[in-house]
């Protein structure tokens, strides 16, 4: 009788063994996971490379196989994966929409004049208006005035972004719009009822 207890316990033992990797790799999943939402929440990107730091400490090779466990996880079905030019990005749609993520990515990695082109076609493709260059002195952009003049000018020189066009207003405020899709005309007469003629007829 004892002997066999103790080939049972002894099987247990080696049960136990084998399925606590598997429950730790659950946990950190789930851990990891919830540090996304958590950044997410604040309006943070998770980069790939921030697992290897604390609280993880993940060694460089066991990245891509947990970011590959999450993405399986239908728990954590609300975690989004974007691969950028130079990281791994990760974030919650609870919290950001993918455009404003793709945004977000592209200021995190400085690359401006596609930043700058591809939120003028969006927003003349989606909505469609013209863009306000106010809009990339705020959240997530932060551009200083006389840093986003700069890249524009540049912007303008090159061929692939020759899409991208400047509408005024009469009072002076300048727009940028992609004739791609809005034509002159219409991107006009929206840039000038967006900054005169709607205070004027509420």
């Amino acid at each position: 009788m004892d002997s066999e207890f103790n080939q049972n316990e002894s099987e247990i033992e080696e049960e136990v063994t084998v399925s606590e990797p598997q429950e730790e790799e659950c946990d950190t999943v789930s851990l990891v996971g919830q540090f996304i939402r958590d950044n997410s929440m604040m309006e943070k990107l998770t980069k790939a490379e921030d697992f290897v730091d604390e609280p993880f400490s993940l060694e460089v090779e066991e990245v891509l196989p947990l970011i590959e466990e999450l993405r399986k996880n239908e728990d954590f079905s609300d975690i989004i994966i974007k691969k950028g030019a130079e990281n791994i990005y990760l974030f919650s749609e609870n919290y950001i929409t993918k455009n404003y993520a793709k945004m977000m990515i592209l200021v995190e990695e400085k690359d401006l004049f596609k930043l700058i082109a591809e939120t003028v076609r969006d927003e003349s493709r989606i909505y469609p208006r013209p863009t306000s260059v106010r809009l990339f002195s705020r959240a997530p952009f932060h551009l200083l005035k006389d840093e986003f003049l700069q890249v524009l000018e540049q912007l303008k020189k090159k061929e692939e972004y020759s899409d991208i066009k400047e509408s005024r207003a009469s009072n002076k405020a300048l727009y940028l719009y992609s004739d791609r899709y809005m034509k002159k005309t219409l991107a006009d007469s929206l840039t000038e009822w967006i900054e005169v003629e709607a205070e004027q007829n509420p």
